[in-house]
């Protein structure tokens, strides 16, 4: 009975850090579609979009000052914490594409983790480093 108990808790502990690398993987994969959409919305749009790491609820928040933009969060996962929260705070999308030039990074609680995005020549250009 030891045997079994002892082993069902190592398998529980891999499928909790599965589906934690999971939603994490899900959750960068939502900012870089996100991103590309916001580059190409303010492309067309006369008005800024702003990008905040919101720390409160644990989301990334999208704002705009046009009435038409629908402001977007998403959620993200508790495994995942911002390195630095300054950079992560009001990122503009200017019209002509262009958002400031930066290091974007994250590490996971599960493994350490860590994910790089640059943000490079104020194009607005996001590469990944991970």
């Amino acid at each position: 009975m030891f045997i079994v108990v002892v082993v069902s808790l190592f398998a529980l502990q891999h499928i909790r850090d599965y589906r934690a690398r999971q939603a994490e993987r899900l959750f960068f994969e939502q900012f870089e579609a996100s991103w590309h959409a916001t580059r190409e919305y303010v492309a067309v749009e006369p008005h800024n979009v702003h990008l905040s790491w919101d720390q409160t609820n644990h989301t990334l928040h999208y704002t705009s000052a046009d009435p038409q933009y629908q402001s977007m969060d998403i959620p993200i996962p508790e495994t995942l914490m911002c390195v630095d929260p300054e950079t992560w705070f009001r990122i503009q999308f200017n019209h002509d594409s262009a958002a400031r030039p930066r290091s974007l990074i994250c590490r996971s609680k599960i493994d350490g983790h860590r994910y790089e995005y640059r943000v490079q020549m104020m194009w607005g250009m996001l590469h990944v480093k991970k």
